[in-house]
């Protein structure tokens, strides 16, 4: 299992950041749930204003998570299901640069067939927790992350790694730590910091069943 690439990094840290907001997470799922939605629906399902709704978005359409169709005086908006995949492979240990994972997903999918549908229910995807999706936001972070999922390692050998400096590895481990993420093992002279599965297992599982959904409703249009 290798470390996370600078570009897959690059890529991945805008998505993880925009998600660690509570209302774009819920906007998401909400988009994610059916092949496209209605802005207008979109603003009726939050008690913020209109104003509040069409930035937050516009950071999700701005990191390329969705994408937007304007049809007469409305605007439709749709996941891209291709950066949830993404997302979801830095959790499982598969994350790609973008390109190379559309390329390596559809040719999975040839040789597999159709993948099984997720069922899953609305307020599930709502009540997500951000704080892992907000923990990685951070490239840096996340990349030590890709690191330690490939074994427990230690400051030192993080640094060496990352190319970063020692404090700022050090202040990433302590934000990993204070969240449950990982936790510290001392072995001989020697420290070490080992990724707790289970505390990526929910926002890998969610981003999941976000893509699924969004492929089960792929050819579903609401009435608007």
């Amino acid at each position: 299992m290798k470390a996370l690439a600078t570009q897959t990094a690059g890529q991945l840290a805008p998505m993880f950041k925009a998600l660690s907001d509570p209302i774009r997470l819920r906007l998401l799922s909400l988009i994610a749930s059916t092949t496209e939605v209605c802005v207008c629906d979109l603003t009726d399902a939050f008690e913020v204003t209109g104003a509040t709704i069409s930035h937050h978005l516009r950071v999700l359409r701005e990191t390329g998570l969705v994408d937007v169709e304007r049809r007469g005086t409305w605007a439709y908006y749709r996941v891209k299901r291709e950066a949830l995949d993404l997302l979801g492979g830095l959790l499982t240990g598969q994350a790609q640069p973008q390109d190379q994972s559309r390329s390596a997903v559809a040719g999975q999918q040839a040789q597999a067939g159709p993948a099984p549908v997720a069922k899953i229910h609305q307020d599930d995807l709502i009540s997500a927790n951000p704080d892992v999706v907000r923990l990685l936001g951070d490239p840096l972070r996340a990349q030590i992350v890709r690191i330690l999922a490939a074994g427990p390692a230690t400051t030192s050998q993080l640094v060496a790694d990352t190319g970063a400096k020692q404090p700022n590895v050090s202040g990433h481990l302590k934000q990993l730590r204070e969240a449950g993420v990982a936790v510290p093992e001392p072995r001989g002279r020697f420290t070490y910091y080992r990724l707790v599965p289970e505390s990526l297992q929910g926002a890998a599982l969610h981003l999941a069943d976000l893509a699924a959904d969004a492929r089960t409703h792929s050819d579903t249009f609401r009435d608007c």
